[in-house]
């Protein structure tokens, strides 16, 4: 499953970058309309100035598509990787646009009339242009797969100037010539089914919206609503929604040439093309949602919430239900219920598919270029193709009060512990509704925004198991998407005291957390903060306000430091214990030892003299900086983390100067093993820069290895 869900992760991550830039087109859009409606003659040119400037981007979007996917699927983010999406993609509209098409064959299609002009136009040509997203997915893949592969290749001395990142876009254009000679094969087919597949969609009609609808609330959690969203918004097979909602009146201007189901942008009913009530639907119904049916949830969780606990769940309430309103943008609501009672998200989700249901049976339609909120709203009502818009706000304040009924009985009958129900929701390390609500108030904190996020980034990097532990970290529009080498040492409710939302782990290793709206500006302190040269970034949130400024431990490299045995037990090498992430070394060189089978209690003690950095909520783990500067941390057994602290007592407070030999954690071996809990002790150095080699020591009474620092 992972080797699924991890790919099509990285892709919904992607395609936001391309997603990022249609608000703007939507915003000239809109406001173009209005000029164009409401002002005089003279207006009327600067209307259309605004209207082309939307429209270069809808009408580009495959080729938008092509360069952010593959410069957000690129190993690091690389320029050269947008580069070659962008030449990828000219190469391949180039050598089969209906144009070079047409050239190869010998024929005008302009002067093609009956069943050769049937044909040619079933044959797809005309879609193959640059506002194909079908095939701009197809080659930011194809780019970036390229550049993940050949970035580092080394050319003959004759050739050097075209080696490494420079022979990426030489490739992405023989590729997708290849590429081009298999579409010229069997575009047509895949054109003829897409069209077929979009067509009975559409023709389910208010059936198919209800269940758009449902499904897009459901994939949430799991960030691939990204991927459904492309398939109905854009022209991955003929819906494409949006643009054609945003290009109204050629839009309209299309409906009325039409003379076949194949040229019609909306729904041929054999005569005539409909786009007047069509076009929109799959769009038109979140606004009842996002504008006042999660407002209405909101109010009924606040309701909810226990007298002492009001205020801080209506400050949370609040801040979420105005992004809602107003911008459209959700998580921040969604997930302080996600998880928490799932049977409320449930009912959300089938209200949502009811709601596109009845704005499409009905005709009403409206459209956004972000999100269904207020703003997108105001826009898209000067648009040609709004169809008694003004019904969704009846329809909204339906929604309103029927989510608020709903949330108040279904919480108050099962008794879900919403946000504000729980009496341990702030003793116990759950979610901080002071942290919530500074996801809406990024200043709220004493030092202002900056010190708000880099605080906000200490304790997600903590959360996530500290900075050696973060494979890769990348953000979309609301979340942090995180890869961790070992799960076991991820703190959900550290997590959740970080001014974020939620976590979602769609697969073990893959971390999401919900931060909301200001999430780049969190992801560029959790960056800065993994690019601190020696620092400690996974400590910081923990240590006094006097240590933050002080400069990072030196290393003193090229010494050696012996290690010594953290309890009594055989040594063995790292590459013999059971759980892989310790295995393979992904999180670092070590040891590991087998504690002595007869012991029914045992110590782990520091193998080294040093500064105690770390001992984790649940005691299983702690991590330690010797005087020498070397990082390391001892893992006391595997998935040990979910028995929650079980079974090990700490002895000593984190921060404090310990010595080689000294207790830091006791562990009921007995009562562990009798749940066949695997207790072998790693001890790894998990910044991977500090070591040169580990030798496990032979003869050497307790010392157990010697690492070597570089």
């Amino acid at each position: 499953m992972d080797k699924i869900m991890e790919p099509l992760q990285r892709l919904g991550k992607a395609l936001m970058g391309a997603v990022a830039v249609m608000p703007l087109a939507a915003l000239m859009m809109g406001i173009g309309y209005w000029i164009t409606s409401v002002g005089g003659e003279g207006a009327v040119i600067y209307g259309d100035l605004l209207l082309k400037t939307g429209a270069a981007v809808l009408d580009n979007l495959g080729v938008i598509f092509a360069i952010a996917i593959a410069y957000g699927l690129s190993r690091d983010n690389s320029g050269a990787a947008a580069l070659a999406g962008f030449v990828g993609f000219a190469t391949l509209v180039n050598l089969i646009g209906p144009e070079a098409v047409a050239g190869y064959r010998g024929i005008e299609p302009t002067e093609l009339t009956g069943d050769e002009a049937l044909r040619w136009a079933e044959s797809g040509w005309d879609a193959v242009g640059y506002g194909n997203v079908l095939f701009g997915i197809m080659i930011g893949i194809l780019a970036a797969w390229i550049y993940n592969r050949f970035y580092q290749t080394q050319l003959p001395d004759a050739f050097a100037f075209f080696s490494g990142r420079r022979l990426v876009p030489i490739l992405s254009s023989i590729f997708s010539a290849v590429v081009a000679g298999i579409m010229y094969i069997i575009w047509p087919l895949v054109y003829s089914a897409l069209f077929s597949f979009g067509a009975w969609i559409q023709g389910l009609g208010a059936v198919g919206a209800g269940l758009y609808g449902f499904a897009n609330r459901l994939l949430i959690p799991t960030g691939l609503h990204h991927a459904l969203n492309s398939v109905f918004w854009f022209d991955v097979m003929g819906i494409d929604d949006i643009r054609k909602f945003q290009e109204g009146p050629v839009t309209i201007d299309a409906a009325a040439a039409a003379t076949d189901a194949l040229s019609c942008p909306g729904v041929w009913d054999g005569t005539t093309c409909e786009v007047i009530g069509v076009v929109g639907q799959y769009q038109a119904g979140f606004f009842p949602i996002m504008m006042f049916g999660l407002p209405g949830a909101a109010l009924a969780i606040y309701l909810r919430a226990k007298t002492k606990r009001r205020k801080a769940v209506g400050a949370l309430m609040m801040a979420a239900a105005v992004a809602s309103f107003f911008t459209g943008v959700t998580e921040p609501l969604e997930f302080s219920f996600m998880f928490l009672a799932p049977l409320l998200y449930l009912v959300h989700a089938i209200l949502t598919g009811i709601s596109l249901a009845i704005a499409s049976a009905m005709g009403w339609t409206a459209g956004f270029g972000f999100s269904a909120g207020a703003v997108d709203f105001l826009l898209s009502s000067q648009n040609p193709l709004a169809n008694q818009w003004w019904m969704l706000l009846v329809m909204g304040v339906i929604y309103f009060f029927a989510y608020l009924g709903i949330f108040y009985a279904l919480i108050g009958l099962f008794n879900i512990k919403t946000p504000g129900r729980d009496d341990d929701e702030s003793e116990d390390g759950g979610a901080s509704f002071d942290a919530f609500t500074d996801i809406a108030r990024p200043g709220a904190s004493k030092g202002g925004a900056d010190n708000a996020n880099t605080h906000t980034a200490e304790q997600i990097i903590q959360g996530l198991g500290g900075k050696n532990n973060i494979d890769s970290i990348d953000y979309c529009s609301t979340r942090l998407r995180t890869h961790v080498h070992d799960a076991s040492l991820v703190d959900e409710s550290l997590i959740r005291k970080a001014a974020a939302s939620g976590m979602v782990r769609p697969t073990k290793q893959s971390i999401q957390v919900i931060v909301g709206t200001k999430v780049q500006f969190v992801y560029d302190e959790v960056a800065r903060l993994l690019a601190q040269s020696g620092a400690d970034a996974e400590l910081i949130g923990e240590r006094p306000a006097s240590e933050l400024d002080q400069p990072a431990t030196t290393v003193l490299t090229g010494t050696t430091v012996e290690l010594s045995k953290p309890t009594v037990g055989q040594v063995i090498a790292l590459e013999g214990v059971s759980d892989d992430a310790f295995a393979s070394k992904s999180i670092g060189d070590g040891f590991a030892l087998v504690p002595a089978s007869t012991a029914a209690v045992f110590d782990v003690c520091a193998p080294a003299s040093g500064k105690l950095d770390m001992v984790f909520k649940t005691n299983h783990a702690f991590s330690l900086t010797t005087s020498a500067g070397l990082e390391v941390l001892v893992h006391i057994g595997f998935d040990t983390v979910k028995l929650k602290g079980e079974g090990f007592t700490r002895l000593v407070e984190q921060g404090q100067f310990v010595e080689t030999g000294q207790p830091i954690v006791r562990v009921d071996a007995k009562a562990l093993r009798a749940q066949g809990v695997d207790l072998a002790v790693a001890v790894v150095m998990p910044t991977k820069t500090q070591t040169s080699s580990v030798h496990l020591a032979q003869g050497k009474g307790s010392v157990a290895a010697e690492v070597a620092l570089k």
